[in-house]
């Protein structure tokens, strides 16, 4: 993904990002492996993000974090993309983000929940099944395979917790899955900010 030779080591960080409404939490499991809260290894990039690094005998897992334009006034936002190298066949991987709670409400799409109380408003999205499909057929982002094993119910919501429940990767292959969260003060709406160009997301954290 980067040079890291260049770049400038880091304390490790866990992978949570902070809002007024509470911290987003990321769970990561490939294969039989439940990843460590906390990364081996941590790098400051020039934009201001962070990537960290796992490594087990079949995965290496790389994850990019930063604040990043949203372009919508007074929305801030931060986009996580994890990317998983299989040095092994992996027989899944299982992606979750929850922000600790947030009300049941109804979803605007299916890879997305809002919460809002009186002082602000966050949102939290990633790809549905649909979009990851499309990626697939066209060679971005996940392996061509996907596009006949990815089902309907890939993505779970649940309340304030997201879950991607993604297939197998072959060993050699790699993924990657993003997540954004957006926020606002009470009345705006942040939710518009979470649908991004993963690939243009990518290249403004790590220029």
């Amino acid at each position: 993904m980067l040079d890291t030779e260049v770049l400038s080591r880091t304390a490790p960080r866990p992978l949570d990002v902070g809002t007024p409404l509470g911290d987003v939490r990321f769970a990561v499991r490939a294969g039989g492996w439940d990843v460590p809260a906390r990364p081996e290894l941590t790098w400051r990039l020039d934009s201001g993000a962070w990537l960290c690094r796992w490594r087990h005998r079949s995965v290496r897992l790389d994850v990019v974090s930063g604040a990043t334009a949203a372009e919508l006034p007074g929305v801030t936002r931060e986009v996580v993309v994890f990317r998983v190298l299989a040095r092994e066949d992996v027989g899944e991987l299982v992606v979750r983000a929850e922000l600790a709670g947030s009300p049941q409400e109804e979803p605007t799409w299916e890879s997305a929940f809002t919460a809002e109380t009186a002082d602000a408003v966050v949102s939290v999205g990633g790809p549905g099944a649909d979009r990851l499909r499309r990626c697939s057929r066209a060679g971005q982002h996940v392996p061509p395979y996907w596009s006949r094993l990815l089902g309907a119910d890939a993505v779970e919501r649940t309340g304030g917790r997201l879950t991607w429940r993604l297939p197998r990767i072959d060993r050699g292959d790699y993924a990657e899955l993003w997540v954004s969260v957006a926020w606002s003060a009470a009345g705006g709406d942040p939710g518009h900010a979470v649908d991004v160009d993963a690939a243009r997301v990518l290249r403004e954290l790590t220029q």
